[in-house]
């Protein structure tokens, strides 16, 4: 993996309810500009649905790495199996994508 000095933290996106047009704009500017690392987790609130809309059909242009194991929020870890498989799989589906870069728990 050749990644990028800098990359993209997606929390705030998620947090402070940022609009799918800034988001767009922000992040395919990023990716023309040669930042080629996006992170990101399922307990960001609305930040990998962001993403996924954002950049959908440039999967190519980025790695992307999320965290899980909060599927019911920050406060409330589950570190069960069947846990982790299913918020990896709600990724996957908010970030319309087929796979994963890096996955962590935090």
């Amino acid at each position: 993996m050749k990644v990028s000095v800098l990359g993209f933290g997606g929390s705030e996106i998620g947090y402070e309810g940022a609009s799918l047009s800034a988001v767009s704009k922000m992040l395919n500017s990023a990716l023309d500009a040669g930042l080629n690392v996006i992170d990101t987790a399922e307990c960001y609130v609305t930040s990998e649905e962001l993403i996924g809309k954002a950049i959908e059909g440039r999967r190519a242009d980025y790695y992307v790495f999320t965290k899980c194991g909060h599927e019911r929020g920050w406060s409330n870890p589950d570190w069960r199996p069947a846990s982790l498989w299913r918020s990896i799989e709600r990724s996957l589906k908010r970030l319309k994508t087929d796979h994963v870069d890096f996955v962590t728990a935090p």
